[in-house]
């Protein structure tokens, strides 16, 4: 029975703390209805993220790489109330050196009415080879 209270007690602790740890998780690109092309990318590749039926109006505000973390940030203003026109995006990542990435993915709303500006953030693993 001391067993059971305890794994209670630790899975309510992980439900409480699930906004800090889902910072660090890592997801699966197509829950978020994205793509690395190619899907299993090498050191000689032009690598890309495909983004399936995003927004017209979120645009890419920049892509940075420090070391083995890859940076990729877009935005739009919801105070526009600009109607959402589905497209596919695809975001160059480039030619990277053989090693394990993580890539942060973030979708910021830039309007100053707004009391949290992050719409979208998570991370992910990209595995480029030889």
């Amino acid at each position: 029975m001391k067993h059971i209270a305890l794994y209670g007690l630790f899975f309510f602790l992980v439900l409480a703390c699930s906004d800090q740890v889902s910072e660090v998780q890592l997801v699966d690109l197509s829950a978020h209805n994205m793509k690395i092309i190619p899907e299993k990318p090498t050191a000689n590749d032009e690598i890309k993220l495909v983004v399936f039926d995003d927004c017209t109006y979120n645009v890419l505000s920049g892509v940075t790489r420090n070391n083995k973390t890859i940076d990729i940030l877009k935005q739009f203003n919801s105070m526009m109330k600009w109607p959402c026109v589905m497209k596919n995006d695809t975001i160059l990542i480039g030619k990277l050196p053989e090693g394990t990435y993580i890539v942060n993915y973030k979708l910021l709303d830039t309007s100053t009415q707004v009391t949290n500006p992050i719409s979208i953030s998570f991370s992910f693993s990209l595995p480029v080879s030889k």
